[in-house]
């Protein structure tokens, strides 16, 4: 069965969808406010669907620009424009990351008169530790190149995974990313790891796909044993009659 949910002592945990090529959304939250990570399509309407409060966003983390993790941003800030937001909204994303801040730079210059709460846009390094909502986020440079049928393996962009700590307890979110060293040491011992399966087995996959794309399933689960929990999403397309897939 699988799993979309986790709460801890402190932390609580809301996938909301992920789906490799379609989207993916990460909710994470205490009782100070919560943390969006990626908003890829449909991210309003699964934030609205699980019955969760828009205002209670204090910043929304990017992992990388790929357009399934970046798709609904506009639609999202177009919301909480109608919504009168007041308070200001952080969004961080990978340095060098230009799908992202793209489509920010585009969403202020459409309504820059009658965006009713500041945007605030920042760049995010390897290792670089912020704090919000008394949270404390490292982020950790993750390896992953994009991929088009029939055009192979492309150049790597900028991509991170993210450790959340609060109160003793963590989650790692490995982003998308092949096997790598940095990968390990984000997960190590984690309360809970989110890690992407995008690949169903290793087993006739590329070995160059699964360093440099993405994990495969068989893969992910080595990884996550690394944490005291683990979960896997970003599935790509599976041999089974499941329609949708966390």
């Amino acid at each position: 069965m699988n799993r979309n949910e986790w709460k801890g002592k402190g932390l609580s945990v809301n996938i909301l969808y992920s789906r490799a090529g379609v989207a993916q959304q990460i909710w994470i939250g205490n009782e100070n406010g919560s943390l969006l990570f990626d908003a890829g399509d449909g991210v309003l309407r699964d934030i609205l669907s699980n019955k969760l409060d828009v205002n209670e966003i204090k910043g929304i983390f990017f992992t990388h620009g790929h357009f399934d993790h970046v798709g609904s941003l506009h639609s999202l800030l177009g919301f909480l424009r109608m919504k009168g937001r007041k308070e200001e909204l952080p969004i961080l994303a990978p340095e060098g990351c230009t799908e992202v801040f793209s489509i920010v730079e585009n969403f202020i210059r459409c309504y820059q008169d009658t965006i009713p709460f500041k945007i605030s846009r920042k760049e995010i390094r390897s290792r670089e530790i912020l704090h919000i909502a008394d949270m404390s986020i490292e982020a950790y440079s993750v390896v992953h190149c994009g991929s088009i049928k029939g055009s192979g393996i492309l150049d790597g962009i900028p991509a991170m995974g993210y450790r959340i700590s609060y109160k003793g307890e963590t989650i790692a979110i490995s982003g998308d990313t092949g096997m790598c060293p940095s990968l390990k040491e984000l997960v190590k011992e984690a309360d809970l790891a989110i890690i992407e399966a995008t690949i169903q087995t290793s087993k006739g996959a590329k070995k160059e796909t699964l360093e440099k794309v993405h994990l495969s399933e068989d893969l992910a689960k080595e990884v996550g044993k690394l944490a005291k929990d683990f979960i896997l999403v970003h599935k790509g397309k599976r041999k089974s009659n499941i329609k949708h897939e966390i």
